[in-house]
């Protein structure tokens, strides 16, 4: 992971990961005609980080498999 805004300003630092949250949308996983399995999570999680030079940014996940 590298901080967004030193990488624009071309400077190194340490990223720290922060506070997490994930909605808590029901998942049904099932197994479709051919067998295959699906676990179709609609849930997102997001994650505030900051770094050694004081900049904050969140990035968001939608998790899932199919």
């Amino acid at each position: 992971m590298i901080c967004p805004e030193c990488q624009k300003e071309g400077k190194k630092s340490i990223v720290f990961i922060g506070v997490s949250s994930t909605t808590l949308l029901a998942v049904t996983p099932y197994y479709d005609e051919e067998g295959r399995f699906h676990f179709d999570d609609p849930n997102t999680t997001t994650t505030q980080y900051t770094c050694s030079n004081g900049h904050v940014w969140s990035e968001n996940f939608k998790g899932g498999l199919t």
